[in-house]
């Protein structure tokens, strides 16, 4: 009976664990890092009708659930910007900058609830791009769940400002993306599953050492810069 009730957590771990794959809803002209697509957003030139020497990817490495330093199960949704800017160093053009504090993750749809506005928990990148360099940003949300599956949809708000001015200001929309995960390699990198007879520890300090022959399932993870 005890076994049996071990087994059936087992098989209960990946529905709780699954991870929720988005892309961008409109815009698909880029793709970003490990090959997902990406939303492409020409950054206006500050002369009206000038030629445009900017550009925007914006994408997502979508949601998983990891425990935090403090043993919180969570969710984190990722978010990614590259910020292009093709003006010739040593020209007048000055740097581009993505503001960070416009950043926000609204519409969050969770399991059909309309969720209030998040601000991302971590930002990796300063979002500066100078002539003739481009700026990458990562962010992670953490929306009010365990289970990744829960994340039905969401739209992120960004600005990019060329000095003091809004250079661009705009809003991406995201739906669910089915992918086979083992082709990218940050979610390789991230969590690595097992499934299958073999030695070595079980569980983790979570549930306690030890080794031993049977059926183990393992899970990692951690910001790895995606």
């Amino acid at each position: 009976m005890r076994r049996a009730a071990v087994f059936a957590v087992l098989l209960a771990l990946p529905a709780c664990w699954s991870s929720q794959s988005f892309t961008p809803r409109e815009r698909l002209d880029a793709q970003g890092p490990g090959g997902v697509p990406a939303a492409l957003y020409t950054v206006p030139a500050a002369e009206a009708g000038g030629p445009s020497t900017a550009e925007v990817r914006v994408w997502s490495h979508g949601a998983k659930a990891r425990y935090a330093d403090d043993d919180r199960e969570i969710v984190e949704l990722h978010v990614g910007f590259e910020l292009e800017n093709n003006a010739s160093p040593g020209g007048a053009a000055g740097p581009l900058r993505l503001d960070l504090d416009a950043i926000a993750c609204e519409e969050l749809q969770l399991d059909g609830v309309l969720q209030p506005p998040l601000k991302p928990v971590r930002v990796q990148g300063d979002g500066v791009a100078a002539p003739g360099q481009t700026a990458r940003v990562d962010l992670l949300f953490e929306p009010a769940t365990t289970k990744p599956r829960d994340l039905d949809s969401f739209r992120i708000r960004f600005a990019v400002r060329d000095g003091e001015r809004a250079a661009l200001q705009q809003v991406v929309p995201f739906g669910p993306w089915t992918r086979n995960l083992d082709d990218d390699p940050y979610w390789r990198g991230y969590y690595a599953w097992g499934w299958g007879p073999g030695w070595g520890p079980g569980w983790g300090s979570a549930w306690g050492p030890g080794w031993g022959w049977g059926p183990g399932w393992h899970v990692g993870g951690g910001w790895r810069g995606w």
